[in-house]
């Protein structure tokens, strides 16, 4: 599977799911109707599941949308960066070059008392 074609096949399973998902509701709604429940109560809790079905489908079809989003943008062309020191003076790295030749960039060790 390509990364390329994803997005489509993955919304694809999002969406069975999703089908499946309700299908269970109703089953689930359909029991407890045939058990004696009351009708009402039955109602709420199958509008409330279907809700958060859809709000579960929608996020996650949302999150793969952006994840294709947010690798379009990495994959553009970034401005290339010039290496450090491009633009300076031979006088000005030179001053640098001095500052940095007797460090070795770590600290000393702290002596205990």
């Amino acid at each position: 599977m390509s990364d390329d074609n994803r997005n489509p096949e993955e919304a694809a399973f999002i969406t069975a799911a999703y089908a499946e998902k309700v299908r269970e509701a109703f089953l689930a709604f359909a029991e407890n109707l045939s058990v004696g429940q009351a009708e009402k109560s039955c109602k709420e809790r199958f509008l409330r599941s279907l809700a958060m079905i859809k709000k579960a489908r929608d996020l996650a079809l949302g999150a793969i949308i952006e994840e294709e989003d947010l690798q379009a943008q990495a994959n553009e062309a970034l401005p290339a960066e010039e290496p450090a020191g491009e633009g300076l003076s031979e006088e000005d790295r030179a001053m640098i070059e001095h500052a940095l030749s007797g460090t070795t960039g770590v600290a000393a060790p702290r002596r205990l008392r």
